[in-house]
Parts: structure tokens; C-alpha cells; sequence
């Protein structure tokens, strides 16, 4: 099983202090492989570049990222349309993004997120 991470998702470890691989393993029950597009990481990298909280965050969410998951080279404009293609059967996407989420729930994803600012929800069946 392969779950793809949004930088929205990556992002919150550091805002909300949430385990985010233990939480995704609990609730799939399992200990899936986990991925990130190339593109992902260069908008942490864009974020990083400031001043402030959300710079710091996205810091920590790169070296997370490098850390945990597997780097994916595919061709696309931006990290939601390298998420987009890659969402299908036997992909668990994991973000914040409400317009990201429903693009990716059409092309038969599940979708992990963020609820009421504490814990992990699914959405969608997970093959």
C-alpha cells in the first residue's frame, strides 16, 4: 500500500504535534510504504526560504520527509498535480486540501486528513 503525503500534511507534526505516521499505521492497521513527489519537497523548500513559525515548520518537514519517505521523480506543474496523477487504486493520499482531496477521491484514492484539529480521519475504501 502506497500512501503519498501533501506538504499541508507534512506540515502538521509541527503545528499540531501529531504523530502523523503512527497515526496513519493505527488507522490502516497496518505499516504501508510511504512516498512523497519531488514536487512536495520543493514547496517545503519555498516555505522554508521565509522568516517566522511556518519557514521553521517547513524545515522540519523536509528533513521528516527525507527521513520517512521514498522521493517519487514524476513530471507535473506542482505538487497537487504530481499528487493528482499518481492517486488511483492501492494510493492513500494524505492532505488538507479540500480541492485536492475531491480531484483525488474521483480517481478512486482514499484520502487521509486532518479532523477538528487533533486527530486523523479516512475517507474512501482502502484496498
Amino acid at each position: 500500500m502506497l500512501v503519498l503525503l501533501d506538504s499541508n500534511f507534512l506540515l502538521l507534526p509541527f503545528q499540531f504535534r501529531i504523530d502523523i505516521f503512527a497515526e496513519i499505521e493505527a488507522l490502516l492497521a497496518t505499516k504501508p510504504r510511504y512516498a512523497v513527489p519531488e514536487q512536495v519537497l520543493l514547496e517545503l523548500e519555498h516555505l522554508s526560504k521565509g522568516r517566522g513559525k511556518l519557514a521553521k515548520f517547513a524545515r522540519s518537514a523536509i528533513t521528516l520527509a527525507k527521513q520517512r519517505c521514498e522521493v517519487l521523480n514524476i513530471e507535473a506543474r506542482d505538487a497537487d498535480e504530481a499528487l493528482e496523477k499518481l492517486a488511483g487504486r492501492g494510493t492513500i493520499i494524505c492532505t488538507n486540501d479540500k480541492v485536492l482531496k475531491e480531484k483525488v477521491r474521483k480517481r478512486g484514492s482514499a484520502v487521509i486528513f486532518l479532523r477538528e484539529r487533533q486527530k486523523l480521519s479516512v475517507e474512501g475504501y482502502v484496498y
